[in-house]
């Protein structure tokens, strides 16, 4: 079983939260096999957290430009994928 540790790459989180997420990322990696499959298990854990409007985008190449609660945004890098969590 291979280690997936993601990488913070722009964070706007409270340290709790962000030592959450890091966790799930790395087991959603883990256990999951499609990029949909993965996002989807990052959202549910985040719903399930934190409540409120998530979402998830990962992918290898993407842009965005979204808006976000405060303290609620991560971008992160994991292998060769790239996530993007916020909530609205």
């Amino acid at each position: 079983m291979s280690s997936w540790l993601p990488e913070e790459i722009i964070v706007d989180m409270e340290p709790a939260l962000l030592n959450y997420c890091k966790d799930f990322i790395a087991k959603a990696f883990n256990e999951e096999k499609t990029d949909k499959a993965i996002a989807d298990y990052i959202r549910s854990k985040l719903v399930e957290k934190e409540e409120g409007k998530w979402n998830v985008i990962i992918g290898r190449n993407f842009g965005s430009q979204v808006v976000h609660s405060s303290r609620r945004y991560g971008y992160f890098h994991v292998g060769e994928m790239d996530i993007l969590i916020w909530e609205a």
